[in-house]
């Protein structure tokens, strides 16, 4: 009875992280979505020169937000999605198009919008984490507020 006494106590069980494969994989497609836009709102024609300021301040936004999530859950900070090309997704080709032509910005925003809309939604739908999907909540109204508001321009 003496020896049970002076046994080393059990390690604590390791915590589990709120965060599944889904609430991970959202947060680290978010942040080059956004990241990747930036660049191209720059170079707004003047038609969406008011709207691509405000879209600007809202994904940066978003950005702060989104690395606060990657923070708190261990995510790396490096880009796993870097030289992909996907829908929404302005790549370098695209931002050198835009740069040539910034027309093309206008496609290009829907495309983003659209798609990072669907993303959000796939959060709500798959996540696990509460905040994660909280915000994802969020993005998912503006990006449909901001398509509504682009289809108007």
């Amino acid at each position: 009875m003496l020896l049970a006494g002076c046994a080393a106590p059990a390690p604590p069980p390791p915590q589990v992280s709120p965060f599944n494969a889904t609430d991970a994989a959202w947060v680290q497609l978010m942040i080059p979505m956004n990241e990747q836009l930036l660049p191209a709102l720059d170079v707004a024609p003047p038609a969406l020169a008011g709207f691509a300021t405000e879209l600007k301040a809202s994904h940066e936004s978003e950005l702060v937000h989104l690395k606060q999530l990657r923070d708190r859950a261990g995510l790396p900070d490096t880009n796993l999605h870097a030289g992909h090309q996907m829908p929404g997704l302005v790549s370098e080709a695209d931002l050198l198009a835009i740069r040539t032509d910034p027309s093309a910005l206008e496609k290009k925003l829907h495309e983003h919008l659209d798609q990072t809309a669907k993303l959000a939604r796939s959060e709500l739908e798959n996540g696990t984490d509460a905040a994660t999907k909280e915000f994802a909540a969020s993005v998912e109204s503006s990006r449909r507020d901001q398509l509504t508001r682009l289809g108007q321009g």
